[in-house]
């Protein structure tokens, strides 16, 4: 009898050992390493102003950014205009010729349209638009500071289904913004822990607005070895270069190998420890059992 209650608590201790080896999932982490626009404007000349009775009203304002080369084209609707740019700032001069300092285009009349490529290489602010002709016609030429170089990222595809002891890829592809040149290198990491993500290339090298691109591999172990559960995991991705960072997400749902049947030999290896420790202490009561009964 003593002998029983030795027995006993150490099999229901085997036993409950078992049950949380086969209830409690294991933890895992994974990680692996992975980083001025053109245009063209029209305006049209008339005495009352730039673009008089069209709908943007008459001297509309010219917005830009510094480092743009922007085109305007010139027509006239009555008489002869000259359009100039107060680049240094002196103020508008009506003298019917070029002031010195300012840009200027050729004289145009109704029969004799124009255009003029100005290239904007001064600093941000507000400048002046005018007729060296006319004063009716001034108008804003606004710089702003150029765009901040940047760059974006997007997978595709952005979800994969995989078979445990299988892999899927999905390519991400980098575009520079803005004229941004630069390396970027790229990371990942999966939520909940399990498959395991790997890139190729990890760092990337674009040209000035660029794209380029990296494959993500996503692999899920299978057989008796593997910790991966069946279920779905986010692929967590961030790209950076320098101060810039990006994140995006790929969707993963994986599903148990149709070479196993049942999926048997795909489960964890935690769990068949677990069966294994609850069947030894089913045993070992079940022998003590029938060699006492036996000595009665």
């Amino acid at each position: 009898m003593a002998t029983l209650k030795r027995m006993l608590p150490v099999s229901s201790a085997l036993f409950l050992l078992g049950l949380a080896i086969i209830l409690i999932p294991p933890t895992l982490h994974l990680t692996s390493t992975v980083q001025g626009s053109n245009g063209t404007i029209s305006l049209i000349g008339n005495y009352y102003g730039w673009n008089y009775s069209q709908p943007s009203g008459a001297n509309p304002p010219i917005t830009v950014a510094e480092g743009d080369t922007v085109i305007i084209k010139l027509t006239s609707t009555d008489t002869t205009h000259q359009f100039a740019l107060d680049v240094d700032r002196d103020g508008p001069m009506f003298i019917a010729s070029c002031p010195s300092s300012d840009t200027c285009s050729a004289m145009f009349t109704p029969s004799t349209p124009t255009s003029i490529s100005i290239t904007v290489s001064f600093p941000p602010g507000t400048y002046k638009y005018f007729c060296t002709f006319h004063s009716t016609m001034v108008g804003d030429f606004v710089v702003q500071a150029p765009p901040t170089p940047d760059f974006s990222v997007a997978f595709s595809p952005n979800s994969l289904s995989i078979q445990r002891g299988s892999s899927g890829s999905s390519t991400l592809t980098v575009t520079g913004q803005n004229g941004f040149s630069g390396t970027v290198c790229v990371s990942a990491s999966v939520s909940p822990p399990g498959p395991s993500p790997t890139f190729s290339p990890t760092s990337l090298t674009l040209s000035s607005s660029g794209t380029t691109t990296s494959t993500l591999t996503v692999s899920a172990a299978g057989g008796l070895y593997s910790s991966v559960t069946n279920g779905n995991y986010l692929v967590n991705v961030t790209a950076t270069s320098g101060s810039l960072s990006h994140s995006t997400t790929v969707q993963v749902t994986v599903g148990s190998s149709s070479s196993s049947p049942m999926g048997v030999l795909n489960i964890p290896l935690t769990v068949w420890v677990g069966v294994a420790v609850v069947i030894i202490a089913v045993v070992a009561v079940t022998i003590f059992l029938a060699r006492r009964k036996t000595a009665k």
